[in-house]
């Protein structure tokens, strides 16, 4: 029989935990979502005593300057767009916030972004593991079930994606979706564009072909650098900035500019390539 935990938190969202009985023997990634790793054995994993941690870390978040630094940036953001809603997110490459420390805070911070706008959230990342999206579903959140290698277009509204220490392929991807004057409908939330343009290119293509594109756009882009006033994580929004691409920049483009690229920058290659960062 299922039993069912409420926990209330003022300011946020009401969830609802559901524990569900669960097969036995089934301990290894085996669905869609994970086919690339279906041998990798799942920890044993609380859903309960993780949606516990998790929504611990939002109330850290909210008690902290962070939340205000960020709420300030998503707004300066909006207004430059001449918008005041965020209707969708796209979180891609989160890791596996059951285990490392740094993600569990980057998803408190996406669970306040959520309740701050109301917005669908859509999340991806190969490496979930399977109870870690039963924990993803509770918490409202609609689980992408194809890798898209981060090349999901925005539609006509905003869509925030969202890429905490995401692989620059990755980044580079998105931008390449999004390739056109409607770029201005996306906000990238990630890695700074002016940190990652410096970036050295070595002999890797993938890297060298996602940090031209970065370098490409990044004239045309409004970087807003998130201060890393967070005491319980730090690292976990280390060099973290919002870009956007207000009409002022880009309707500066040369001609030609916009011309279809080829291919997508970063085909994806297997687990080493999904963050950049990995303190924990």
């Amino acid at each position: 029989m299922a039993t069912a935990l409420t926990i209330l938190m003022p300011g946020l969202d009401e969830f609802q935990v559901v524990t569900r009985r669960r097969r036995p023997g089934r301990r290894f990634f085996g669905n869609r979502l994970l086919g690339q790793f279906r041998h990798r054995i799942e920890p044993d994993i609380n859903i309960e005593q993780v949606l516990r941690q998790v929504l611990d870390a939002v109330i850290a978040i909210r008690n902290s300057p962070y939340r205000q630094i960020l709420y300030n940036g998503l707004a300066e953001s909006l207004s430059m767009l001449d918008v005041d809603v965020i209707p969708e997110i796209v979180c891609y490459g989160l890791g596996n916030f059951s285990e490392n420390r740094s993600a569990k805070y980057q998803l408190a911070a996406l669970l306040t972004m959520k309740s701050r706008y109301r917005s669908r959230v859509h999340i991806y990342d190969p490496i979930f593991f399977p109870k870690e999206i039963e924990v993803l579903k509770t918490l409202g959140l609609i689980i992408i079930e194809t890798n898209e290698e981060a090349k999901r277009k925005a539609g006509d509204n905003i869509t925030l994606f969202y890429m905490p220490h995401c692989y620059k392929g990755l980044v580079a991807n998105c931008i390449y979706a999004n390739w056109g004057e409607k770029i201005n409908n996306c906000i990238l939330m990630t890695n700074s564009f002016t940190e990652m343009s410096d970036d050295i290119i070595g002999d890797d293509a993938d890297l060298r072909d996602a940090v031209e594109l970065i370098r490409r756009i990044n004239p045309y882009t409004s970087e807003i650098a998130l201060e890393e006033k967070f005491d319980a994580a730090r690292e976990a929004f280390h060099c973290t900035s919002i870009h956007i691409f207000p009409n002022e920049l880009i309707n500066n483009v040369p001609d030609g500019f916009w011309t279809p690229l080829a291919a997508a920058p970063y085909h994806y290659q297997g687990i080493e390539h999904g963050r950049e960062h990995n303190r924990d």
